[in-house]
């Protein structure tokens, strides 16, 4: 009997694991996925709002769609790491142009995008797998696949979303029709309801029906892998109670992280950055500020790393772990959170004021939620 194992990106086949170096296409068909190797950079792949981008990986991905099954990365330090790995049996193809010279040349088939005397290579044996990929490319992809990408960049991520004002009532201190259930929840992380507030607002305008190009959902744009790693079924992500408390569970798994982090208002940083960002390259970052003498649990050192990250020298040093990072929309990120919560406080962020509202000294601030409406989602103030 096959032993099933179970990875973290599903379940896998022992018999794969154990007769990989002969994995031809037909097995690949029959899996359902595709395992590529590469080295992570700009052009090549890198994660962007908890997206996988770069032009080599998306044309990859689009020849995956075409063979209906998924794209796995292995990410590795160089050519000679990729190499390796294909004639190990630990990736199907190398997703990213290597030299027709190389090193070991004669026991791979070339295939995909051509950039000079370089293209993608799979071992002799899956030359089926090569044949079959010519087939399917076209160079217009590339091209597409570069559009694609830079209207993603260049709209942010865009969300699809009603851009609600960012107040109801300035006056009388009311934010959005969701202000209940921010108090309802901020005391589940010790924080202010109105940075879960700004939070919102910076990620969906307080459209509860908002979604990103790369999947993410709701109030607090949660993609659904992740709100499914806290219980959250992807049939209820739009809900916007169960969006909101979900997203404090996220924030909340987020501080214990970054308790190492001793200050409190820089912790916070982080955990937007981290929020933003994912948690991986902002441990780079972190990193990096530390070997170039900065302070790593200060944010003004780290996120000057976290610009950084998207320069070869420093996504490729060996301190970084998790490659290439687009870092500009995860500076202006925790800057555009801060700044709105500022607004939202009326005041500057000084002390504890990111903390809960009694920690901060805001008088005469209710911290108890206000009634619900009856078999509703929508609040009353």
């Amino acid at each position: 009997m096959t032993e099933v194992i179970v990875a973290p990106w599903g379940v896998i086949n022992q018999e794969k694991v154990d007769t990989m170096e002969r994995y031809s296409l037909k097995e690949i068909l029959k899996n359902g996925e595709l395992i590529a190797l590469t080295i992570p950079g700009e052009k090549s792949y890198y994660t962007y709002r908890n997206a996988e981008m770069g032009i080599q990986y998306m044309v990859g991905r689009k020849m995956a769609e075409e063979l209906r099954v998924g794209l796995r990365v292995n990410e590795c330090l160089d050519t000679l790491e990729m190499v390796e790995k294909l004639k190990k049996g630990e990736g199907d193809i190398i997703l990213l142009p290597v030299r027709k010279n190389i090193e070991g040349a004669d026991s791979l088939v070339f295939c995909g995008p051509e950039q000079g005397n370089a293209q993608w290579a799979v071992m002799q044996y899956n030359k089926e797998l090569a044949d079959t990929i010519n087939k399917m490319f076209k160079p217009e992809l590339l091209a597409e696949m570069e559009k694609m990408e830079a209207e993603i960049l260049e709209n942010g991520g865009a969300v699809q979303c009603h851009a609600y004002a960012p107040y109801i009532d300035k006056e009388n201190g009311i934010i959005s029709e969701w202000d209940a259930l921010f108090k309802e929840y901020a005391g589940e992380a010790s924080t202010d309801w109105r940075l879960l507030a700004a939070i919102c607002y910076t990620e969906s305008c307080f459209d509860p029906k908002a979604r990103s190009w790369a999947g993410a959902c709701g109030l607090m744009q949660l993609m659904p892998q992740t709100a499914q790693g806290y219980g959250l079924s992807e049939d209820k992500i739009y809900d916007p109670e169960a969006n909101v408390q979900t997203a404090v569970k996220v924030i909340n798994q987020l501080l214990k992280d970054y308790r190492d982090v001793p200050d409190k208002v820089e912790r916070l940083n982080f955990v937007l950055a981290s929020y933003n960002g994912g948690p991986g390259h902002v441990r780079d970052a972190m990193a990096l500020t530390e070997k170039h003498g900065g302070d790593k649990y200060v944010w003004e050192d780290v996120s000057e790393y976290i610009l950084l990250l998207s320069k070869p020298q420093y996504y490729r040093d060996a301190v970084v772990k998790h490659g290439y990072m687009r870092g500009t929309e995860t500076h202006k990120y925790v800057t555009c959170v801060r700044e709105r919560f500022e607004e939202y406080a009326g005041m500057k962020l000084t002390g504890n004021q990111y903390g809960a509202p009694e920690a901060a000294g805001y008088a005469g601030v209710s911290t108890e939620p206000t009634r619900r409406v009856a078999k509703t989602n929508r609040f009353q103030i």
